[in-house]
């Protein structure tokens, strides 16, 4: 007579006319279906860093950029003190006198006309240069002019000589003499210094109350080495 001990039903027996309960296993059942995702965790505390690792081999350089753009020039520092005085050199060579020298004897003075004068010593530079008998041409320059005249009068005159230069008479450097009684001699003399900025003609104009006789008259020119 064969016992059977109750089994459970989840289990069967392995084998015939087993007695006891036998727990085998039974045979795999097909998988179910994967259940739903559960929701993602809370991010873990952050570890320690880790060590420095050792510097790798440096490579090689790169290509050099273009050059860039020129800056703004700064501005003009502060001078410098001035440097000593240079040695002064040697004098240069004084240059020639530039002159000149007119005259005429025994001349008839008539009111109002210009004093004829001939050339004594002649200038060879140019600048002082006679271009007919009563006017003379002055290059750009300054002058020292020096002049004398000297008349009879039968009668009693006076004489007024007046240069002209720059476009216009001088009186201010002109000769004044008046003689009171018949046959007596007039005779004046005058220094002046002509600045010519631009070629100029000088001359010499007589005037007075009455004409004169046996004039003489003297005209030096000199060139002064002022630039204008």
């Amino acid at each position: 007579m064969k016992y059977y001990l109750p089994m459970h039903s989840n289990y069967s027996c392995c084998y015939p006319n087993c007695l006891r309960v036998c727990h085998c296993v039974g045979f795999t059942g097909a998988t179910g279906p994967t259940g739903p995702t559960g929701p993602t965790g809370s991010t873990g505390v952050t570890g320690p860093a880790g060590l420095i690792g050792p510097t790798g081999v440096t490579g090689p350089p790169g290509p050099i950029g273009p050059t860039g753009g020129t800056g703004a020039t700064g501005p003009t520092g502060p001078a410098g003190p001035p440097g000593p005085t240079g040695v002064t050199g040697p004098t240069g060579a004084i240059p020639d006198d530039i002159f000149a020298s007119f005259s005429i004897i025994q001349l008839p003075l008539t009111v109002g006309s210009l004093i004829p004068l001939f050339p004594d010593v002649s200038d060879p530079t140019g600048h002082i240069v006679a271009t007919d008998p009563t006017h003379i041409t002055l290059a750009p320059g300054y002058y020292l002019v020096s002049y004398k005249v000297s008349a009879i009068f039968r009668t009693a005159n006076y004489m007024q000589i007046t240069p002209s230069y720059n476009g216009s008479a001088h009186l201010d450097t002109g000769i004044y003499f008046a003689t009171s009684t018949n046959g007596s001699s007039a005779c004046g003399s005058a220094f002046l210094i002509i600045r010519a900025p631009a070629q100029t003609v000088f001359t010499l104009t007589f005037s007075g109350s009455g004409n004169a006789y046996d004039g003489q008259v003297n005209l030096t020119i000199l060139r002064l080495r002022r630039p204008l």
